[in-house]
């Protein structure tokens, strides 16, 4: 995988064959890598997950690596992230976080999406304890 700043982790409706994927990834990103991070995902109850980048556990998904910066700034918008919106304001927050492919090995740092604190807690978020949210188109 080429090391750039259009790579990002995906877990939920951006994986390969996932809802949002032909919209926002397919043709648009030169590879799809099985990957895991450390955290916790949750099933929002809204038809797509949260991670949050906390605890022991292994969240399951891929690194996109994205060809073109603007594509990759569209998934800002799809994940209700502003950069200079105060957190709270933001559904998500795009973070730079430690990949690994699903051996453990080390794939760098990637962006990844995180739900915030307060969205978590407003559509009351159930933990998903494999990690691994299933594909639906």
């Amino acid at each position: 995988m080429k090391p750039t700043e259009h790579n990002v982790f995906v877990y939920g409706t951006l994986k390969p064959g996932g809802r949002y994927w032909p919209e926002f990834c397919a043709g648009k990103v030169d590879e799809a890598v099985p990957a895991k991070v450390r955290g916790k995902l949750y099933d929002l109850h809204v038809g797509y997950p949260g991670l949050r980048l906390s605890g022991e556990g292994w969240v399951q998904g891929y690194v996109l690596h994205f060809r073109h910066e603007a594509d990759f700034l569209r998934l800002d918008e799809l994940e209700g992230y502003h950069p200079h919106r105060p957190y709270h304001e933001n559904e998500y927050i795009r973070l730079k976080v430690a990949a690994f492919t699903p051996e453990g090995k080390s794939m760098g740092e990637v962006w990844a999406y995180e739900i915030t604190e307060g969205m978590l807690e407003q559509l009351k978020g159930t933990r998903i304890p494999a990690g691994d949210w299933p594909v639906r188109s």
